[in-house]
């Protein structure tokens, strides 16, 4: 199969918990890093000669490890996934082909060039996850994207999204619903008003409704 010419990163979700991330750097880039991480629950080991003391707090915590040391391959070890977070082309360069050879995926901060994959920016609402990318070319449009999506879709779309998982699950446990029903079931979903509801606008409470909505399609 021929390879495209114009092959970009692919977009991707994955556990990280099942994996051993290792962060390279020290400082505030290396901090963001760790930060965002550390949001999907992340194992994380950093190593840096110098360690600002944000991130020598998390280590207090135990919610990550630190090594004070420089840089060499033999840290990699045991490692699934290298993030580096330093300003000096020669250590990532260093650091990239450590990886190759041990066959470990690379992320370098704003060297996309080095990179086997890049992080988007992303709107969270609890388990919504909106990922916005511009293949590393334009991060700065990507920012004001994510500013524009991010008022878009307000703090009240975890609530929805919570309940839409409660929906289904009781959906998928009716044995009697097929998949007629089911598209049913979720098109009265989609269409109604859940902002209005969650903000005390509604007469019923959210629960009421999905119950509502489940007896309405088995008596139809």
């Amino acid at each position: 199969m021929k390879k495209s010419e114009k092959a970009g990163f692919y977009p991707i979700l994955i556990n990280l918990q099942r994996f051993n991330c290792l962060v390279v750097g020290g400082g505030k880039v290396a901090y963001r890093k760790v930060t965002s991480l550390l949001k999907f629950n992340a194992n994380i080991t950093l190593i840096s000669p110098r360690i600002g003391n944000a991130i020598l707090e998390l280590a207090k915590q135990n919610r990550i490890k630190v090594i004070k040391k420089f840089y060499s391959p033999n840290f990699i070890g045991d490692t699934d996934i290298v993030f580096c977070a330093t300003n000096n082309r020669e250590i990532n360069k260093t650091v990239r082909k450590d990886c190759t050879e041990k066959g470990i995926l690379l992320n370098v901060a704003d060297e996309p060039d080095l990179c086997d994959f890049i992080l988007p920016a992303n709107v969270i609402r609890g388990d919504l996850t909106i990922s916005i990318s511009s293949q590393g070319k334009a991060p700065f449009l990507t920012k004001e994207m994510k500013n524009k999506i991010e008022n878009q879709i307000p703090p009240v779309y975890e609530e929805i999204f919570n309940l839409a998982a409660v929906l289904r699950k009781n959906l998928l446990k009716d044995k009697q619903a097929d998949a007629k029903i089911k598209a049913r079931v979720f098109q009265l979903f989609i269409e109604k008003d859940w902002e209005k509801i969650l903000n005390g606008n509604g007469k019923e409470s959210p629960q009421h409704y999905i119950m509502k909505m489940l007896k309405e399609i088995k008596l139809s």
